[in-house]
């Protein structure tokens, strides 16, 4: 049925427009304001509880934490137990004594706070050999001399006179006899020439003659070789030492990297920790202490404890941390599904990656924990960790849509009843106002007439005939309709009765025609009828189907326009007998095809032509059609005329 237009609907009775507003609005409002607010409470107290459970982890992670520095620090109070393989790559322990160092492993530090002493070359057995090389300018009695020193059995002369040896060939230019006995020297460990390590002397001396010789491939091997040597912690140095020797090898190689960050940091946190051992009075000296640090962009974390007589501490960085300290963690952290960062000194990251920024969180800071560390605790899903509080708004959730489905598809149908209403309501009252004055054209002929016959007794009886003949018509249209209508109604309620009977279609559709031919011949229209050879018997009802087929002959009429052809074809089509009626004039629009056969229902073109009618007549036709068990087809475009099809069963 065809929606009536916005239009339309606004001057339906107000009473009607508020009530479904009031009756549909007012509660989805409501509705979704309870729903919000109900959703804004389940989020917060949802909010309150993840803050809840994450407080209870942050707890548990402090006490966790707490046991395993406590641990670690009652092991420093002994022998600590991580041998070397044990320990991570950045982290060491360190034992400090009133003049020494020991770290485990050495090879992680670059240099020491404190050098230890070692053998030093004594200088009386040089007099002689060095009055030759400096009073007397003497180079050859002068290596002579310190040539028969270097087979000395004590190690520290060997290397005072080897060291002596090499400069005094340099002197002369004999840099190959030079570069031999550096050679010679560095096969010499443990001996110091002025707090130098003799063969780390020896090892320098021969870069710079290689150097002079521009033998640059044989430098590069040399030079790379002490380099991994300082690196390895080959010799223990003091700072000055190894930074000397360090900057000397990096001219040498200027593309190679300097050395490993990791050691970098430890070896700062080691002289850190020395300072602290020697700058503070023995008597202001804690028994235990822990700190963080930062070198070289890399976190520490330090622990120590100490007495009057040494210091043991342990170094350890982010790999340490996650191996022995948040390995214990891993339980709980699951359990609770959350997730944790540990801080340093001004809020660098100490273990753990990097913490969310946009995420809800709880904070601990050092001095509340009692850690060396601030703390951060993160869910990583918070989903599953609510549990109850998930399953609840999801359900409410569901809840809520349900009943906005619910609310909105009863609100459609509601307005689309209504709509519905409203249109059958106006179709009907233009079904009055149609009828009314299909009714009043006859009547109004039928008073007209029959006022001139009783004014004049004496009209001539050719005239007095033609009178009557108007009578007649119009009393047969009137009749016509009243039919119509009747038959309409008994159609509607589903009484009509159908007298079935065997008819040859097209006699029966040829008869037709020329019976409203006459009726149609006076308004100037060619009306045709084709019938194809051979039978076309059907079983139907001759009164219902000649008022279908006259309904639609005198639609084409109606419609027709300035076009005053019609064609009637009956033809077989498969297992049907097809009763064509074809005109061209106004045609129907493709959107209007299937409301037209609605009851009341008239096209655009019946309004904007001023064509009068009913609304019922394809009503009756497409009931008549279906009682008959067949269809009816319609095939039509503006402007190139309508053709409607009635396809009934083919019988014999």
């Amino acid at each position: 049925m065809r929606m009536l237009p916005l239009r339309l609907w606004l001057r339906a009775p107000r009473s009607l427009m508020v009530l479904f507003f009031v009756v549909m609005l007012a509660p989805a409002v409501t509705l979704v304001v309870l729903g919000w607010r109900l959703l804004k409470q389940d989020r917060a107290l949802e909010t309150q509880r993840l803050a809840e459970l994450r407080e209870a982890a942050a707890d548990r992670v402090v006490r966790s934490l707490e046991q395993s520095l406590a641990a670690t620090e009652q092991s420093l109070a002994g022998e600590f137990n991580r041998t070397p393989s044990e320990l991570t790559g950045d982290s060491l322990t360190v034992i400090l004594g009133p003049q020494s160092v020991e770290a485990v492993p050495a090879t992680r530090l670059l240099y020491y706070p404190v050098a230890p002493p070692g053998k030093a070359v004594p200088l009386q057995p040089f007099r002689e050999a060095e009055g030759y090389e400096f009073r007397q300018q003497d180079t050859q009695k002068a290596a002579d001399a310190y040539r028969m020193l270097s087979t000395s059995p004590e190690a520290v002369v060997r290397a005072g006179a080897l060291l002596r040896l090499a400069r005094v060939y340099r002197k002369a230019g004999r840099r190959q006899e030079a570069l031999e006995a550096y050679q010679a020297l560095a096969r010499i460990p443990s001996v110091s020439i002025e707090g130098t390590p003799a063969d780390l002397l020896a090892r320098r001396a021969r870069c710079a003659v290689l150097e002079d010789l521009g033998r640059s491939a044989e430098l590069r091997q040399e030079a790379g070789a002490l380099q991994r040597d300082l690196r390895n912690g080959r010799w223990r140095l003091d700072r000055p030492t190894y930074v000397h020797a360090a900057e000397q090898v990096s001219r040498w190689l200027p593309s190679e990297p300097g050395a490993a960050p990791e050691q970098e940091a430890l070896t700062a946190a080691v002289e850190w920790l020395w300072k602290r051992w020697t700058e503070t009075p023995r008597e202001g000296l804690e028994p235990a202490g822990r700190q963080t640090l930062a070198f070289a962009g890399i976190p520490l974390t330090v622990l120590w404890r100490s007495t009057p007589e040494r210091m043991v501490g342990l170094v350890a960085g982010p790999g340490y941390l996650e191996r022995y300290w948040r390995a214990s963690l891993g339980p709980m952290l699951r359990s609770a599904r959350v997730g944790v960062f540990l801080t340093g000194q001004g809020g660098s990251l100490v273990m753990g990656g990097r913490a969310p920024q946009n995420q809800a969180k709880s904070q601990r800071s050092p001095s509340e924990t009692g850690l060396p560390w601030g703390l951060v605790v993160v869910h990583t899903d918070a989903q599953a960790a609510l549990g109850d509080f998930a399953t609840r708004r999801r359900l409410l959730l569901a809840g809520l849509g349900a009943i906005a489905v619910l609310v909105t598809a009863g609100s459609y149908f509601i307005w689309r009843t209504i709509r519905r209403e409203l249109a059958v309501a106006q179709l009907q009252t233009d079904f009055v106002s149609a009828v009314s004055h299909e009714f009043r054209t006859p009547l109004t002929s039928l008073r007209h007439i029959s006022e001139l016959l009783a004014e004049d007794d004496d009209l001539p009886a050719e005239k007095r005939r033609s009178f009557y003949q108007a009578q007649v018509r119009a009393t047969d249209r009137l009749h016509r309709l009243v039919e119509s209508l009747l038959d309409f109604a008994r159609m509607e309620a589903g009484a009509r009765p159908y007298r079935f009977q065997r008819l040859e279609a097209g006699a029966f559709v040829q008869a037709l025609v020329e019976d409203f031919r006459e009726e149609a011949g006076s308004q100037g229209f060619d009306l045709q009828c084709r019938v194809d050879a051979g039978g076309h018997p059907v079983d139907g009802d001759p009164d219902a189907l000649a008022r279908a087929l006259w309904n639609l002959l005198d639609n084409a009429v109606k419609y027709s326009g300035n076009e005053r052809a019609i064609l009637v074809e009956v033809a077989r089509r498969d297992a049907s007998v097809a009763i064509s009626v074809c005109d061209r004039g106004l045609g129907i629009p493709r959107g209007e095809q299937r409301e037209i056969f609605r009851k009341f229902v008239r096209g655009a073109n019946a309004r904007t032509h001023g064509v009068k009618g009913s609304g019922i007549g394809l009503t009756m036709v497409r009931h008549i059609v279906e009682a008959h068990h067949g269809v009816i087809d319609l095939a039509s475009a503006p402007g190139k005329g309508s053709t409607f099809t009635i396809l009934l069963p083919a019988r014999g």
